[in-house]
């Protein structure tokens, strides 16, 4: 007879250094124990109890532990699914089987003996390795309650079974809905693609912009090389923004396939001593969810490329994921984020909706039906089909290109700062007189006229603004060195004229 352990050996490594010591000597899983191997009411009213017998009985049920930073964790793999539980779990698992006895004194003597269920004892079960499925450069994998679907460049495939597939998958990553691959999406098009289609305003390539950073999302292969931050913000800029444009709707969309963790943007701050602690193997998504004006995206540079290095968690050992096991970052805000330099492009992928749905009209108000939970199995199905070709999109072509709208604007933004931006709009001529200005006093009005006065901001600070105007608008900054105080003007280029 095999056990479960048996049928996942091929996929859990064990080495000789992590097997524990108990069992060096005797490969004692190699054998099938029964509850009434291992407890047994003898003829003098006593009860025999075999602690070897026990610990091979939990491991050949699918019983381990698993080491995470320099702490133990016990885990369970049946048919190669894989789930993290306690030790109230394994008591729970012991006592279904001795139900099958229906002996109370036998049930008395397991509930008493208490120390059978502590972490101390329970770590005589072996230590294993788990090689858990993960995305190849070529493929990526979906896991439905009917089986693994394989998504290709070319085509999507199954589901097939997980005993036929044979690779260990988390168990929190399987979903509670089957997929239906002869869903015809082309002559039943799905709601989430008619959303979708607005916030692209219609236009073909911020369409396909979306979709393919929908795909790279949901792709589970992550190296320094291809890993970026997603970030999903307004295409219309505004001093006081509403939301409501859908772009948490999206990342909604992202979580009924990859396990996410949702972080309020606004009260997050990724320097805290505990800030990812909800953060682990499983995890495939991060959501900082409308991240406050001036979050410093640099912060997360080093978790981009490297992957988390040092996560902190509460009374427990820090954990560290590398790169290929860190889950991807996705940040909404109504705002832009600053920095300018190829540094903060290389590091992320950009979605700019179109505000077609505001405050006094939500989704809601257009579907009649709130997303997901007001959804029929056929919709479902469209839906997982739709996404899935998202993920084609993007293997076979990569994130489309996509173009912002008031591109320069944004830059500037993103190099300086809102109100200098927008008090830029309005100065303009001014600043383009022919005997100059001067730079103090320009200074001193920018910070009147954005309710700044009293603001800490030097004459070379403001300058640099004026600069970083420059190279994005085309202009020439020119310092008048004969004349004091300090005046400057602003020159345009031919393609300004």
């Amino acid at each position: 007879m095999k056990t479960n352990s048996d049928n996942n050996r091929t996929a859990i490594g064990v080495s000789g250094r992590e097997r524990n010591v108990h069992f060096k000597s005797a490969d004692i899983s190699a054998n099938c124990f029964s509850i009434e191997d291992i407890i047994q009411e003898k003829e003098n009213n006593k009860i025999s109890f075999s602690s070897t017998k026990f610990i091979a009985f939990l491991q050949q049920e699918g019983v381990s532990k698993v080491k995470v930073g320099n702490e133990f964790e016990l885990v369970l793999v049946q048919d190669y699914v894989v789930s993290k539980i306690t030790t109230s779990e394994v008591k729970d698992l012991v006592l279904k089987r001795i139900a099958n006895l229906k002996n109370d004194r036998i049930t008395d003597y397991i509930l008493n003996k208490t120390a059978l269920f502590s972490m101390k004892y329970l770590d005589a079960v072996e230590t294993v390795y788990l090689k858990m499925h993960r995305d190849t450069p070529e493929k990526s994998y979906f896991y439905f309650r009917n089986g693994v679907v394989k998504v290709t460049e070319n085509r999507i495939e199954g589901p097939v079974p997980y005993q036929t597939f044979k690779r260990l998958i988390w168990k929190d990553h399987i979903l509670e809905r089957d997929y239906n691959p002869d869903t015809d999406i082309e002559k039943y098009p799905p709601v989430f693609e008619n959303f979708i289609t607005k916030l692209s305003n219609n236009e073909e390539e911020r369409f396909m912009r979306i979709c393919t950073v929908l795909g790279y999302c949901l792709y589970d292969y992550k190296t320094s090389a291809n890993s970026r931050a997603v970030v999903i913000n307004d295409e219309n800029v505004s001093s006081n923004p509403e939301g409501g444009s859908g772009k948490s709707l999206l990342v909604s969309a992202l979580s009924k396939f990859r396990k996410t963790v949702f972080y309020d943007g606004k009260t997050f701050d990724p320097k805290a001593t505990f800030a990812w602690q909800k953060i682990n193997e499983s995890v495939r998504l991060i959501c900082l969810d409308d991240v406050k004006r001036g979050f410093n995206f640099e912060e997360l540079f080093s978790i981009i490329t490297s992957g988390f290095r040092n996560i902190n968690r509460k009374n427990r050992d820090e954990i560290e994921l590398p790169i290929e096991d860190s889950p991807t970052i996705i940040i909404t805000t109504n705002n832009i984020l600053k920095g300018g330099s190829g540094s903060f492009a290389r590091r992320q992928h950009q979605i700019e909706v179109n505000q077609y749905f505001h405050k006094n009209r939500t989704p809601l108000d257009e579907y009649t039906s709130p997303f997901f939970s007001g959804w029929d199995t056929l919709e479902w199905n469209r839906f997982d089909v739709f996404m899935l070709s998202c993920v084609q999109l993007f293997l076979k072509d990569g994130v489309a290109e996509g173009k912002e709208k008031d591109e320069n604007h944004k830059q500037l933004i993103r190099c300086t700062n809102q109100s200098f931006a927008e008090w830029m709009e309005d100065n303009l001529d001014e600043l383009t007189t022919p005997g100059g200005v001067g730079t103090t006093e320009m200074r001193d009005r920018y910070l009147y006229d954005t309710n700044q006065k009293g603001a800490a901001i030097s004459d070379r600070k403001f300058t640099d603004y004026l600069k970083a105007f420059c190279d994005i608008y085309s202009y020439q900054f020119e310092s008048i060195t004969n004349l004091r105080p300090r005046r400057f003007k602003l020159v345009a280029s031919d393609e300004n004229e």
